[in-house]
């Protein structure tokens, strides 16, 4: 058994990727042999593992393979903690398949039944921009990060903290102007109101 504690923390940008790829490779040349890598850091988390458990404060909140904590995570630290930028979280109430927010918009998930309040999560790479006119949420746009290949999106939808969209990099948003936004119902999700 190899136990691999942190060992990328120390190292700078192009060195922990190097090295990352060298602990995969590793890993693929001994196919029978039991390595336990513990890191904060998500990526190397998704990138080197068979198996992910996630643990807060001691507390495992969930086991699974990279894709499965992704798509399906148990409760909204995992959903946080899995994907970057984090997964949008935002309370609403929910009256059968339809979700009301904060603002007043309504908006449908057909393959989800429920009622009382709600957390509903859609990760950044699931919005896309549309007209105000179709969209789930409409805000202003607080920041804009210009990332080459794509652009991260903050806006206030008026919700706790502002709804991130991770973007095209011709995306039209700037600064201070409105955004709607759109999403594809089969990627959000539903939590309860304890996580």
């Amino acid at each position: 058994v190899f136990l691999f504690d942190e060992p990328l923390s120390n190292l700078d940008a192009a060195l922990r990727v190097a090295t990352r790829v060298e602990i995969a490779n590793l890993k693929d040349a001994m196919p029978g042999t039991t390595m336990i890598y513990v890191t904060h850091d998500q990526t190397e988390a998704m990138t080197l593992a068979d198996r992910i458990v996630v643990l807060s404060a001691g507390r495992i909140e969930q086991v699974g393979t990279p894709m499965e904590l992704y798509h399906r995570p148990a409760n909204t630290f995992v959903a946080r903690f899995i994907g970057s930028p984090a997964m949008n979280v935002i309370p609403a109430k929910a009256s059968s398949s339809d979700l009301t927010f904060a603002d007043g918009r309504v908006v449908s998930l057909p393959d989800y039944a429920a009622s009382g309040d709600v957390q509903f999560g859609i990760r950044p790479e699931h919005l896309r921009e549309v007209p105000e006119s179709e969209a789930a949420f409409v805000g202003t746009v607080t920041n804009v990060e210009r990332l080459g290949e794509h652009a991260i999106a903050h806006i206030d939808i008026g919700a706790s903290e502002p709804m991130v969209a991770k973007l095209a990099n011709d995306t039209s948003a700037t600064k201070g102007g409105r955004l709607g936004l759109g999403f594809d119902a089969a990627r959000a999700l539903l939590f309860g109101t304890d996580g």
